[in-house]
């Protein structure tokens, strides 16, 4: 296992097929938020996107800012035929910038290089990469903010849904939700691996996204490492059927560097989740084994890359 990024930055999830009957490839979905939009349960990083679209996992994340802008190249190039059959997700960091670059003018330029990469006109799902202060909560609704290209980018026609990610502060999450833009998704972890402060998202986060419909997309499930998984306390199954324990979460994303991890975790998304008990149970295991300690996103500075040094590339 690698870190969701780790593979040319790619993360294929999103089957289209209806229904707990799932994708084509076996993949169990749920609804996409307040959209009628069905989403399969699983999304994880793998070699061959043909492959995987064929195993009915087709939701592919990537961001502006991944292997310096060549994993939106690879990921283009590796498109090609299937973009039709794809759910694609890219992210952008103008919060990171200073303004102009950080506001709507840089937002716009990040959208433009991010199509050109992936050589497309739209892309799926567009996020702000990493929110982690409140200052950059602030910067997105201020005057010329990264909101107004939101819209615009809307209006354009060059995205369908709109929303937002980060990992390390659950009060930038509800910061921005108090803000009122009318988000369609929100990426954040998900995992038993944890602190008390960092289990916020699920307790606190997971609740707020949900009174808003706003689709919720787990990460972080493995701890943002592969670590955990060779000192046993995670598998693809642990992960998963704790993630898809909360009914809003829709899909959760594992990274992968070898494709036979494609079949394990596509075998481990039809497993019934966990009930809140034996989530609960689950937890104190981890716990009891030291969890906290392999959970990257929880250790001081971490941040999953950054996109600071001007708005195209």
């Amino acid at each position: 296992m690698i870190t969701r990024r780790g593979f040319l930055g790619l993360i294929p999830g999103i089957g289209l097929a209806k229904g707990w009957a799932g994708a084509m490839g076996g993949v169990p979905t749920r609804k996409f938020g307040r959209h009628n939009e069905q989403v399969s349960v699983l999304g994880f990083g793998g070699h061959t996107p043909h492959e995987a679209v064929e195993r009915g996992v087709t939701f592919f994340d990537n961001a502006w800012c991944y292997h310096k802008g060549r994993g939106e190249e690879w990921m283009g190039h590796a498109l090609k035929g299937i973009r039709d059959k794809v759910f694609l997700m890219t992210k952008c960091c103008t919060h990171q910038n200073p303004l102009p670059e950080g506001g709507k003018e840089g937002a716009m330029k990040f959208l433009e290089t991010s199509l050109r990469r992936l050589q497309t006109d739209h892309v799926d799902l567009w996020m702000l990469h990493e929110m982690k202060h409140i200052d950059e909560v602030k910067k997105f609704y201020g005057p010329g903010g990264a909101a107004e290209a939101f819209d615009l980018a809307k209006k354009q026609g060059k995205v369908r849904y709109l929303g937002f990610t980060g990992h390390s502060d659950p009060m930038v999450h509800l910061k921005m939700l108090e803000g009122g833009y009318p988000f369609d998704a929100s990426l954040q972890p998900v995992s038993a691996l944890g602190t008390l402060d960092s289990r916020r998202f699920e307790t606190e986060v997971i609740p707020a996204l949900a009174e808003k419909k706003i689709a919720v997309i787990g990460m972080k499930g493995f701890g943002g490492s592969k670590r955990s998984s060779e000192k046993g306390l995670m598998t693809a199954e642990k992960v998963l059927r704790y993630s898809l324990s909360y009914p809003e979460v829709c899909t959760h994303l594992i990274g992968v560097d070898q494709f036979p991890y494609v079949e394990q975790a596509v075998v481990a998304s039809s497993k019934t989740p966990m009930t809140p008990d034996e989530r609960k149970a689950f937890v104190a295991w981890c716990d009891l084994m030291g969890g906290a300690e392999y959970a990257m996103h929880c250790q001081p500075g971490h941040r999953d890359g950054s996109c600071c040094g001007g708005a195209v590339a």
